[in-house]
């Protein structure tokens, strides 16, 4: 017992320091907005939207969800059941949204990973899927950008992001075209160091099994299109919202938007991309001559419009598991700490 109570303060602190990065990037962010933004007009701007578009907005959002709830069900060769697979991703959400360093995507594996499947095997799907929404996000940036002036250096960081994302797309492919090399090299380094063995191999067969559905091309197909429809249907339901500030905008306006604030979002931030998530917005619809105000005012909206939306479903969703939040982020960092000991 005497030994658990300084590792305990040691893994408090070192949280603490890797929160700080986050925290520091969206108090930037939004020092930068409270700067740039008149405070009477942003009042003004939400008292004055219609806010019917949020109920045209709201199924389509709904169903965008479910859309690519199905292609990660695909890449899960569909051995669970969809609806736990659409419940763990909200839940990954609700995570994103209210607990630090980003702990959805390792509590969607661990989530769904003790129905059978493995926390390896599921989280390296996850890798896949976040891979191909960085590439969408980035193909969406480069194909607006033909049609959006005066952007300095965005073209270059969106080709900078693709030739990322898919060198990584491809390792994973090279990755799961020869596993069995793969585990051949590893049971090799296995001979020098015993403990690598005892300690990964089964991980890293979970891991790769996880990434063979890149070597079957129809599913793949399958799970670009889901993906890709789920991203439209996304667009389109983030453009309704933002017709009730901007009467005015065109969907070209949101594509740019969308692709310029997933790409934020990347950044390290506090929970819930608080302020990045704003000021991603603001500075990409500024370019169409939108006022800060008026940005601020739909970004803040779109925003707690996610939040809640994930938020009812996600929580739902740990209800039906028996946990409660606190209890998925300790059997996370349970996870994580047998990773490394």
């Amino acid at each position: 017992m005497t030994d658990q109570k300084p590792a305990s303060a040691e893994t408090s602190r070192k949280n603490i320091w890797r929160i700080f990065p986050g925290i520091f990037v969206s108090l930037v962010a939004l020092g930068v907005l409270f700067t740039l933004v008149d405070w009477p007009v942003f009042v003004a701007a939400l008292t004055k939207a219609d806010y019917r578009y949020l109920l045209l907005a709201l199924p389509i959002y709904i169903v965008s969800y479910m859309v690519r709830s199905r292609g990660w069900h695909i890449l899960l060769m569909e051995e669970p059941p969809y609806k736990l697979v659409y419940l763990t991703e909200q839940a990954g959400y609700l995570m994103n949204n209210v607990l630090p360093f980003r702990l959805g995507e390792l509590g969607r594996a661990v989530l769904l990973g003790r129905h059978g499947l493995g926390f390896w095997r599921v989280f390296s799907t996850i890798i896949v899927e976040r891979a191909f929404d960085m590439i969408l996000a980035a193909g969406l940036l480069l194909g607006s950008l033909a049609l959006v002036a005066d952007v300095p250096g965005a073209q270059q960081v969106g080709i900078i992001i693709s030739l990322i994302m898919l060198a990584g797309m491809y390792t994973l492919y090279l990755l799961a075209r020869n596993q069995d090399r793969v585990l051949a090299w590893f049971d090799r380094l296995g001979k020098r160091w015993p403990r690598l063995i005892e300690l990964g191999r089964d991980r890293l067969t979970s891991f790769l099994t996880g990434l063979t559905p890149l070597t079957d091309f129809r599913r793949f197909i399958r799970v670009i299109l889901w993906i890709a429809s789920s991203w439209g249907m996304a667009i389109l339901a983030h453009y309704l919202i933002l017709l009730a500030f901007i009467p005015q905008a065109t969907l070209l306006w949101m594509v740019f938007a969308i692709s310029v604030a997933m790409i934020g979002i990347a950044l390290p931030s506090s929970p819930g991309f608080i302020g990045v998530y704003e000021a991603a917005y603001v500075g990409a619809l500024s370019v169409f001559g939108v006022s800060y105000e008026s940005a601020l005012a739909f970004a803040l909206v779109d925003h707690v419009f996610y939040i809640g939306l994930t938020g009812i479903v996600g929580a739902y969703a740990l209800v039906r598991e028996g946990l409660s939040l606190s209890q998925l982020a300790r059997r996370v960092q349970q996870e994580r700490s047998s990773e490394i000991s």
